[in-house]
């Protein structure tokens, strides 16, 4: 028969087996801490989810363009602002709009849209905008170029880059004395029109001639010489500042 004095005993080693009341109330307070701190951190990174996810739903190329990814093709200084927030919504608008024309006018395989570190990338076969060896621009390249001016108007302060590229057969014209001088044409000629004909700021933009330099894929076949020689529009991660503009 247990005694009274046995009775206290086994009340008092089982208080002592539980945790102080303090001791609950403070893993309840660092609990809720926690979830307020990954709250916190879901928030910080919900853009580049979202965008990693808009760029998947539009199919926006990345494949054979290695060169331009890791930096060693990129002719333009860089920096990260076109993924910032406050540029995030406006530059995958222009995605979705190219992707959109691309497609309505069945330009696939002749036009893509990238995103490189230099900003976003229209990728033109110079087949829609040249006859072969001309700088010349057809009537259907001025309607696509046209379009491109109406979305270049929503970003006015991003810089534009106009790239010429051949591939490596030679020339030797009365005009074009070689590739480099057809390339460079090429993006001038491009450039005038945005400039002269649509009346944007020529503070913004660049035009440069690659040659047969700087290729996606092989010369060797008719199909890669092909997919050599085209047109880049560039919307730079720059934005145009005073900087660009000179002295007063």
């Amino acid at each position: 028969m247990r005694t009274e004095r046995n009775r206290r005993n086994e009340k008092k080693g089982t208080e002592e087996e539980g945790s102080p009341a303090w001791m609950t109330t403070y893993a309840d307070m660092i609990t809720l801490v926690l979830a307020f701190f990954v709250l916190l951190f879901s928030f910080a990174v919900v853009d580049g989810v979202k965008f990693s996810e808009a760029l998947s739903s539009i199919h926006v190329t990345f494949l054979g363009h290695q060169g331009i990814l890791d930096g060693s093709e990129s002719p333009v200084d860089t920096d990260d602002s076109l993924f910032d927030p406050d540029s995030f919504n406006d530059a995958l608008e222009i995605i979705e709009k190219i992707q959109t024309f691309i497609e309505e006018n069945n330009l696939d395989g002749t036009m893509n849209v990238m995103v490189d570190e230099r900003g976003i990338v229209l990728e033109s076969s110079d087949v829609l905008f040249f006859d072969p060896g001309k700088a010349v621009l057809k009537d259907n390249a001025l309607e696509i170029l046209s379009y491109i001016a109406e979305l270049l108007t929503t970003l006015p302060q991003k810089k534009v880059v106009v790239e010429g590229h051949t591939d490596n057969v030679p020339i030797n014209t009365l005009q074009f004395a070689s590739n480099w001088e057809l390339s460079v044409t090429r993006a001038v000629v491009v450039v005038r029109y945005l400039v002269e004909i649509k009346q944007l700021d020529p503070l913004r933009f660049a035009a440069t001639g690659l040659g047969e330099f700087h290729p996606i894929t092989s010369n060797l076949t008719a199909e890669g010489r092909a997919k050599n020689r085209r047109v880049n529009i560039i919307i730079s991660n720059i934005s145009v500042t005073s900087e660009f503009k000179g002295a007063p």
